[in-house]
């Protein structure tokens, strides 16, 4: 019998997207919205592509994508091979941003996490330091009202993660996609509506 995950898989592969992970990614679009109609996006961990491919069909959205690893162009789409831990990392987006016509950007996508070692303590350190990275250089870039969603490997640092930053935007979420792999500790935090004034 065909388990989730390939079902998954062979799904991306019918519809021409690069990575099962899109389908992660289309089932909280469609239960939050957090991307519209024209939006400009930054895009965390996007290699081989499949969420960029996924923003980019929403009309109108143009994405600056961030990634360690390489991955072929998507149209309406700028990438910057970088680490985000980089200390050039925010001038290379600002540059980014300017080529596809962006200044602030209304939403910060992230799917990315450190090669997981199968130690949890150490995995989950990993994936907060990445969260509070992105968060960080949400803070730098992302509008008034926009939003953020960030791939969290779950653990005892998770709420401490959330209080640091909820209290800079009007809402926050968690979410697990059915697409996730089962048994996954991974989870979706969203962070919605980042205030005019942050606290």
């Amino acid at each position: 019998m065909t388990d989730r995950r390939d079902s998954y898989y062979l799904k991306a592969k019918r519809e021409n997207f690069r990575s099962r992970a899109v389908y992660k990614l289309k089932e909280i679009e469609d239960k939050f919205r957090i991307v519209r109609d024209g939006d400009f996006v930054l895009e965390v961990g996007a290699s081989p592509g499949g969420w960029t491919q996924y923003l980019t069909s929403i009309e109108g959205v143009r994405v600056v994508s961030v990634d360690i690893a390489p991955h072929d162009p998507v149209e309406n789409s700028v990438s910057i091979r970088r680490d985000i831990f980089s200390a050039d990392i925010f001038e290379l987006i600002s540059e980014a941003a300017g080529l596809i016509g962006g200044g602030k950007f209304n939403a910060v996508l992230s799917d990315a996490m450190s090669n997981t070692s199968g130690n949890h303590s150490r995995d989950h350190a990993s994936s907060y330091l990445i969260c509070d990275r992105v968060m960080t250089i949400s803070m730098e870039f992302l509008s008034p009202g926009g939003n953020v969603l960030v791939k969290h490997f779950q653990g005892d640092m998770t709420k401490d993660l959330i209080d640091k930053w909820s209290p800079k935007f009007r809402g926050h979420k968690v979410t697990t996609p059915k697409a996730s792999r089962s048994g996954s500790r991974e989870i979706y935090i969203i962070f919605f509506n980042l205030m005019s004034k942050p606290l």
